[in-house]
């Protein structure tokens, strides 16, 4: 037969375990993910130029970012979408942090490097 619960037991029910990530982990996290990715990621053209609007529809299936929504860790943590404007939101990056690692205005770049800008950002935000 069911029985009311104790405190104690509603405060576990109602207690959710979301990881606290700081914006230097989660950034550190996200060079790690591409700097030991199988595949070289694309960049997008004109990010810099872009609205917030078209930042949010500025999306592509093998792009970093969508790589970092794939992961659960970052998911867990809050990330939502494989968007740049919400990698924007989530990693708390100004749009020449966004443009520096994946634009395409100074040509292509290899993933070692995309992930080199990314932890350069991050040990900004230490």
């Amino acid at each position: 037969m069911n029985r009311p619960l104790s405190p104690a037991e509603l405060d576990q029910l109602t207690t959710v375990a979301i990881p606290v990530m700081t914006r230097r982990e989660k950034l550190l996290r996200f060079a790690s993910i591409i700097r030991n990715a199988r595949r070289n990621f694309m960049i997008f053209h004109n990010l810099e130029y872009m609205t917030p609007a078209q930042l949010a529809y500025c999306s592509h299936k093998d792009s970093a970012f969508a790589a970092a929504a794939a992961d659960n860790i970052l998911h867990d943590a809050g990330l939502t979408s494989g968007t740049a404007a919400e990698a924007q939101r989530f990693f708390e990056l100004s749009k020449d942090d966004l443009h520096s690692f994946s634009c395409d205005c100074g040509g292509s770049i290899t993933n070692e490097i995309m992930a080199d800008r990314i932890e350069a950002i991050a040990n900004r935000a230490a």
